[in-house]
């Protein structure tokens, strides 16, 4: 073949061929081969052949809006005024105010899927930002009217807490006094001693210790957490703008902590804690939620522990990567009317007000709709969500979770006695719907997906080359060590193709009309645009 005339027949001028010989740094011969591989599979030399695009990055990522309609009303509008009052993305308040629904119906409903399968209503919902994106600003908007219910039921329990302390400390100053006298006493007075301490301590057995109200929690350790949730009937929400509890869960796990207490408090599995000089925690069913934001780089310390990720802490977050406003931001944004803030207030203390326990159901129509979900998720757990099994095994459960507390925040009357209807199902849809990319994006970054983390490799590998162009055996020989056989790099060389990081082309040898393949590559890897070089990987 005359190289030469045939990438003149195929439509390109003697100046294209020029330019792209040296911005390529191919021959004619190699030229050619490649504008033949491009036309066999119906491309275009003009468009596929002359133009590079920008290849797109590893940490960018297409996902979703938060679908702020399906929330409801109240919580819907204040997160939407909130995220454009604070120039923050719609996600970031929309994800986190699950958790305020979750920190007021956590510790009264469960819900019930089939006869075999209930759930609890905690959830564990984190926001992923990197810093100066006004996370604190979102979170003390969120949890505000939280705080301030708190604080004034503490208030008006502290009275009948003083009282209830004073009572133990007077019943433990008998019991000392009877246990003196059944020992010490004269002889008469030794049974009388003895039953009046066996009496008094029959009753501080069955004594009932009232603690201040809590709903929310700071950064803490797991075994401060234990403490937290036992005396709060065994619920709790950990609420942290910083993240350093992530921090603690995956770093301090080598160091021995034990972090059953974020395992349990999810599933509602009992938890029952003996340590030495410490009275026994027990808790039958523990609620724990989780509001937390997040830095991107705490994400990668998560996949770093085997530990962590084989008894299934990292499959339990909700997780969003929220599209950063800085730059873009304006300046004087409309601020959350008046209005939004105190239907908003109202809200929050009305259904942390919710007298009302027992279990929620779904009616038939909302149940057809979860089966049908159910059965769409479990063909993504066998082909592009295998690399995240264990967040997507959860995401049914999270979904029905998250429909039974729209449910409860909006439903007329008693939540257990009217079921979830079909419409209310279909907005918790919306949102699992939501959740999938951005668990995508969220494990890409832990480095949980095989083919992203070896294409990464193959990529630095390629940007230290300096080359536009590659055979399969070169770059088999350039990754030696990564790989153990060519065919291992097929999945990351796919990721590179598919993000225009590389062309597959195939170059005739001439002998017996064997082929070999070989690879274009984008010159923006290699630096000879100008522009990115070593710094594409």
């Amino acid at each position: 073949m005359d190289s030469l005339n045939y990438l003149l027949e195929n439509g390109l001028t003697l100046e294209e061929i020029e330019r792209l010989k040296d911005r390529d740094g191919l021959t004619i011969d190699q030229l050619a081969e490649a504008a033949e591989s491009i036309i066999a599979r119906n491309g275009s030399l003009t468009g596929d052949f002359l133009a590079w695009e920008e290849p797109i990055p590893f940490d960018t990522i297409d996902t979703p809006n938060f679908p702020i309609e399906s929330l409801p009303g109240p919580l819907s509008a204040f997160v939407e005024c909130l995220a454009e009052s604070t120039q923050t993305p719609e996600e970031m308040a929309g994800i986190l105010s699950l958790g305020v629904l979750a920190t007021a119906f956590q510790s009264k409903y469960e819900v019930e899927v089939t006869p075999d399968w209930r759930e609890p209503l905690c959830l564990y919902p984190v926001a992923v930002a990197p810093p100066g994106e006004r996370k604190s600003a979102v979170f003390s908007a969120l949890t505000k009217p939280i705080y301030e219910y708190e604080a004034e039921r503490r208030q008006a329990e502290a009275v009948e807490i003083a009282q209830n302390r004073a009572e133990r400390a007077l019943l433990e100053k008998a019991l000392q006094a009877a246990q003196t006298r059944a020992t010490k006493g004269k002889k008469a007075d030794l049974e009388a001693g003895r039953e009046e301490a066996l009496a008094l301590s029959a009753e501080l057995a069955q004594f009932q210790d009232k603690h201040p109200f809590r709903l929310l929690a700071d950064d803490t350790t797991p075994e401060k957490l234990v403490d937290i949730m036992d005396t709060q009937n065994g619920c709790i929400t950990v609420a942290s703008a910083e993240g350093g509890i992530f921090d603690s869960m995956a770093g301090r796990y080598d160091k021995g902590a034990n972090f059953d207490v974020y395992l349990k408090g999810h599933a509602g599995d009992p938890i029952t804690i003996d340590r030495i000089g410490r009275k026994q925690n027990s808790i039958d069913a523990p609620r724990l939620t989780m509001m937390l934001t997040i830095q991107p780089e705490v994400l990668g310390g998560l996949m770093n522990n085997a530990t962590m990720r084989g008894r299934g802490l990292c499959g339990r977050f909700l997780y969003v990567m929220c599209k950063s406003k800085v730059g873009w931001r304006e300046i004087s944004p409309s601020t959350i009317p008046m209005t939004v803030k105190a239907d908003y207030r109202a809200f929050v203390r009305r259904i942390l007000a919710d007298p009302g326990a027992g279990t929620v159901r779904l009616s038939p129509q909302a149940d057809e709709i979860r089966k049908q979900y159910q059965g769409h998720i479990e063909t993504k757990l066998g082909s592009e969500w295998e690399f995240m099994r264990d967040w997507g095994c959860k995401l049914v459960g999270a979904m029905v979770r998250i429909a039974a507390l729209m449910h409860a925040a909006q439903v007329q009357g008693d939540p257990t006695e009217t079921p979830i209807s079909p419409e209310v199902m279909a907005s918790a849809v919306s949102i699992a719907e939501f959740l999938g990319p951005h668990a995508m994006a969220a494990y890409q970054i832990m480095g949980a997906d095989e083919s992203q983390s070896a294409a990464r490799y193959i990529l630095k590998r390629l940007s230290m080359a300096s080359t536009t162009r590659i055979t399969r055996s070169e770059l088999t020989r350039l990754c030696r060590g990564r790989f153990n056989r060519s065919d291992d790099m097929d999945p990351a060389l796919k990721v590179l193709e598919e993000r225009g990081y590389i062309r597959e082309v195939e170059s005739d040898v001439g002998y017996n009309n064997r082929t070999k393949t070989a690879y274009l590559i984008n010159p923006a890897i290699a630096g000879i645009d100008g522009k990115h070089g070593n710094d594409a990987a």
